[in-house]
């Protein structure tokens, strides 16, 4: 057994080489802890929706949980169902976002279902609504009216994840100023409100009719979109 003082100057040696290693960008180990950790997979957060209407099967929380399920290789993948509601998605969102922000997520896709059968990149997020259709709790868009704010935009750059979403397999992909007024709209408004609020880059995508694109497509698209986007980032 070495001397207290001795000891004590080996260890400091130790932690002065593992510094010095460090700066050349090598993994060492002090003893028997690592002094070094990899780097770890980015975390997307996705969100999808459950039956509205006449619709009981919502494609979009199928692709949101088989993207958690099976995410894309080299990134981490947390879904959330939200309501089909203009007030309980927004308080979803925040709550969802909350739980989840310590971990530095580095995207929230929000994925919605549309009547058109192509995909459809929004750009923003209106902060108005007035359409009489009502939501799952039986509330108008025209009842939330004008006391949300203003126009929000994605920073995220969906024209180029357009083109990566078509290399993946996808016929037809367009982009929108028009999110449709609906609880899908004020949900992405929520999405980039609370994404800027805690440094997350938000974005929304409406996804065709699965009787147009089945489920399990559309989630191997979307999937490989993420794949080639973070690839590429990490060049």
């Amino acid at each position: 057994m070495l001397p207290r003082s001795r000891a004590a100057d080996v260890i400091g040696r130790q932690s002065l080489a593992a510094a010095a290693q460090r700066k050349r960008g090598r993994a060492v180990s002090v003893g028997s802890v690592s002094a070094t950790q990899p780097p770890r997979r980015p975390l997307v957060l996705v969100t999808g929706f459950g039956p509205f209407e006449n619709r009981r099967f919502n494609p979009s929380r199928v692709v949101a949980a088989a993207l958690e399920r099976e995410p894309p290789r080299g990134v981490r993948v947390v879904s959330c169902e939200l309501p089909v509601s203009f007030l309980g998605a927004p308080r979803e969102v925040a709550r969802f976002v909350a739980r989840h922000a310590r971990r530095r997520p580095a995207l929230i896709l929000g994925l919605g279902v549309q009547r058109a059968p192509y995909f459809r990149f929004e750009k923003r997020a209106r902060g108005r609504y007035t359409t009489p259709r009502v939501d799952n709790d039986g509330v108008a868009g025209a009842e939330v009216g004008a006391r949300i704010g203003p126009t929000l935009r994605t920073a995220v750059d969906v024209r180029r994840l357009a083109r990566l979403l078509r290399e993946a397999g996808a016929s037809d992909v367009r982009l929108s100023n028009d999110a449709g007024g609906y609880v899908c709209e004020r949900t992405f408004h929520a999405l980039l409100s609370v994404g800027a609020e805690h440094g997350i880059p938000a974005l929304f995508l409406h996804v065709p009719p699965a009787a147009d694109v089945p489920s399990r497509v559309q989630a191997r698209l979307v999937r490989a979109m993420l794949r080639a986007w973070f690839e590429a980032r990490d060049e």
